[in-house]
């Protein structure tokens, strides 16, 4: 695109406000279904306790909370005891090239994952009714990393995921703070690879993002 003069700083312009546009756009289709999915969660936890009143009260804190580890993660996922689908279906928006699979045993919290990211169009995620011990290697990607939040400790969650762990280039990612990590001790076999700050919001700036995999 140029004027008629060729002036170069026109098509830079003109390039810079598609682009601008399009990143509008994004963000409101984002914010659409970010809202669509608060309604159907709220809907959906009526009858079948999907998440505590508290949460239920303060959903857009949770969300945010999610959101704040979406650049620390890959781009094949595991939300580990997923729930109600935190963090695992405000990633899965806000990052369509990622592929995320929620794993939940509770049979009616996997019907409201799948009865909701369907009504939402979510093509990149999966949605596996199972226990994370049984869940079978054809259910899986090669590669991916886990994911978890408000789960359990981290001896707890090591536990549960040690079989997926102890396959090559697996890592474990956890949601905690600085005083949890300090009070909970990593079983022996594995190590912390790194530990990110994560952005939260006031009574909780010791939020951290803890990566853990295979000792070796």
């Amino acid at each position: 695109f140029k004027t008629a003069g060729g002036d170069p700083s026109s098509s830079l312009s003109f390039n810079g406000l598609l682009k601008e546009r399009k990143k509008a756009e994004s963000g409101l289709k984002n914010s659409t279904k970010i809202n669509q999915y608060i309604h159907l969660l709220q809907a959906w936890n009526k009858t079948h306790n999907l998440v505590s009143k508290s949460q239920e009260n303060n959903l857009q804190e949770h969300i945010e909370d999610s959101l704040s580890i979406f650049d620390h993660t890959s781009d094949t996922l595991l939300d580990l005891g997923s729930g109600g689908g935190l963090p695992g279906i405000p990633i899965a928006i806000s990052g369509p090239n990622k592929k995320v699979f929620l794993i939940e045993s509770n049979s009616k919290k996997s019907s409201f994952l799948l009865n909701a990211t369907n009504k939402m169009d979510l093509k990149n995620v999966t949605v596996i009714n199972s226990r994370v011990e049984d869940l079978g290697l054809d259910q899986l990607p090669i590669k991916f990393e886990i994911i978890a939040r408000a789960v359990g400790t981290v001896g707890h969650v090591v536990g549960l995921t040690r079989t997926l762990l102890d396959r090559p280039g697996i890592q474990l990612k956890l949601m905690k703070t600085e005083l949890q990590l300090q009070e909970e001790p990593l079983p022996a076999g594995y190590i912390i690879k790194k530990i990110y700050k994560i952005s939260s919001k006031e009574k909780d700036k010791d939020r951290i993002l803890v990566t853990i995999e295979k000792d070796g």
